[in-house]
């Protein structure tokens, strides 16, 4: 029992001992609207397979070929690598595919100690409107960086590629999307920073 209350002390003494590390920044609340745009990554997928399969035959059109959307993201920087959200996507596809979805984002953020840091949005999505399809879903994963503009707002930028389930048809999208990110915490940024 004494070399328990001796570890106990050691350690105790060790941790009040050390100077406070400086706290890495979060950004608080948050609110991210995006636009996107991408084309149809399974069209050229089948396209090349219908071509090896059918060498006298032309490849056949299939629909959907390009996607744009926008969205908005609201929540909360948890920690200073993670944050969760959730929102609206909005999303048009060629042959008259409106849809919207809820969304549910989670953020993994790298290098954050630069007032710049690399991130990964993990994306789920379900159909909330009707549609010329029922019961959609996306799963989505964006790669960008958060590029400091004023103090509480960054601007965002990079690629994603996202499934979607449009009725009986599968299609996987590859694009661009650009966006802004407002949050609460002043001081996030160089920009913040006194």
């Amino acid at each position: 029992m004494k070399k328990l209350y001796f570890i106990f002390v050691l350690i105790s003494s060790f941790a009040f001992s050390q100077t406070k590390l400086e706290k890495r920044p979060i950004q608080g609340f948050y609110f991210s609207p995006e636009l996107s745009a991408g084309f149809n990554l399974s069209n050229i997928i089948q396209g090349n397979r219908d071509r090896d399969n059918n060498p006298n035959n032309p490849p056949t059109n299939y629909p959907n070929d390009f996607s744009y959307g926008f969205s908005a993201v609201a929540g909360y920087h948890l920690i200073p690598n993670l944050s969760l959200g959730g929102g609206l996507k909005y999303s048009y596809t060629t042959n008259n595919f409106h849809i919207l979805y809820g969304i549910i984002q989670p953020k993994i953020l790298f290098n954050v100690d630069d007032g710049e840091p690399i991130f990964i949005d993990l994306t789920y999505g379900f159909q909330l409107n009707k549609s010329v399809v029922d019961n959609a879903d996306l799963y989505g994963l964006k790669v960008g960086k958060l590029i400091s503009h004023r103090k509480r707002l960054s601007q965002q930028a990079g690629f994603y590629l996202e499934g979607q389930q449009l009725g009986n048809t599968g299609v996987t999208f590859v694009g661009l999307f650009y966006g802004l990110t407002i949050f609460s915490n002043k001081n996030y940024n160089e920009y913040g920073k006194d």
